[in-house]
């Protein structure tokens, strides 16, 4: 899984990492709501992007009416009521037509010194567990997945088809 992550200039002419909560488009704008790499203390900002010709972030600039920030906020708030400040248990992939799918944490597992989990995509705000997806991945800081890692040998699946079957049994 790609971190999505984007460079900002700060008005000192440095430069500041700052991670993708979430994004979104209105009929008029593109928006990303992000916290900065280093200072999550300091909460969600939002800006207007646009894209690139590669795909990517962009041309950002601030948000500028009160009803603009009437209308980021209310989605900051629906995006927060519907996955709660427990962000740790969601995080999203990208598919094959370059489209975000959020995804909810089912279960998390240790083995061996290796972290896995299994988890489902999530459409309309529910988990979708007619297909659970199970995955190795790095854990960050806070819990929150900073990579997908593939489960590589037959040995590692069959422990991770085990540890399924007994959570299926409870």
């Amino acid at each position: 899984m790609e971190e999505n992550i984007f460079i900002l200039q700060t008005e000192d002419g440095g430069e500041q990492q700052c991670r993708v909560i979430f994004n979104f488009d209105s009929d008029e704008h593109s928006y990303v709501l992000f916290t900065l790499v280093g200072d999550e203390v300091a909460g969600i900002s939002a800006l207007r992007y646009v894209l690139d010709e590669n795909g990517e972030m962009g041309g950002f600039s601030d948000i500028e009416t009160e009803e603009e920030w009437a209308m980021v906020e209310e989605v900051m708030n629906t995006v927060m009521a519907e996955f709660g400040a427990d962000q740790t248990n969601y995080f999203t992939i990208t598919n094959d037509n370059d489209e975000e799918i959020m995804c909810q944490i089912l279960h998390r597992f240790e083995n061996g010194g290796k972290n896995y989990l299994f988890y489902a995509t999530l459409e309309d705000g529910e988990p979708q567990l007619e297909e659970v997806f199970a995955s190795a991945y790095i854990p960050g800081e806070n819990g929150e997945v900073e990579d997908l890692l593939p489960i590589e040998t037959d040995a590692e699946w069959a422990m991770v088809e085990q540890v399924l079957n007994s959570l299926s049994q409870n």
